[in-house]
């Protein structure tokens, strides 16, 4: 009967972790969608999965990411959308647990140069509609994903990593071959 009960409250621990986790994932995406939207780019980078660094330097990444668009004449505001933040169930994997998330997202890109919006506008983007609002703006709204990663490189804690299309030859460079099949399975069960 001691036996029952022990593994009992065992299990409930474990339950009880994985609630916590789940709490702390999702409150992490809503804090790097807030950031994003704010365009506050250090803050975002500092819940970045350390092993993106090894492809770009976190400083280097922070100022190309702060000129980018104003060197190219691009001013971008995120629209207040419903996110219908959608979380997958964590993963355990050998190395590493895993919890997918997929929202949405749109914002507006106005630029003095309708050339700059022309090619954006033109380009195919899975996941996003692309719609012409004026001759120097456009509205890109869509579903993104973020995938949160525990292993050895995050320290214990949670990191995370845009999982979108877009980003997959960055992501195939950083990421062991568990983790991408473990996330490619979460992202078919968000469908």
């Amino acid at each position: 009967m001691k036996k029952i009960i022990v593994c009992l409250i065992m299990a409930l621990q474990g339950v009880a972790v994985v609630a916590q986790d789940t709490q702390a994932i999702q409150k992490d995406f809503q804090t790097i969608i807030g950031y994003t939207k704010k365009m506050e780019i250090d803050k975002v980078l500092d819940m970045t999965y350390p092993p993106m660094f090894k492809v770009m330097p976190k400083e280097q990444m922070s100022a190309m990411a702060k000129s980018a668009m104003t060197s190219m004449g691009i001013k971008t505001v995120y629209e207040e959308v419903p996110i219908n933040l959608k979380l997958s169930a964590e993963k355990k994997l050998n190395a590493a647990t895993i919890c997918l998330g997929k929202y949405n997202q749109s914002m507006i890109m106005e630029s003095t140069n309708p050339t700059m919006l022309d090619m954006m506008a033109k380009a195919k983007v899975k996941d996003a509609t692309i719609e012409r609002l004026a001759k120097n703006k456009i509205r890109m709204k869509g579903t993104n994903y973020l995938l949160a990663i525990k292993d050895a490189n995050t320290g214990g804690g949670w990191k995370y990593l845009r999982y979108d299309d877009a980003e997959s030859q960055i992501n195939n460079k950083i990421l062991s071959k568990e983790i991408q099949t473990g996330a490619q399975a979460l992202k078919t069960t968000l469908k």
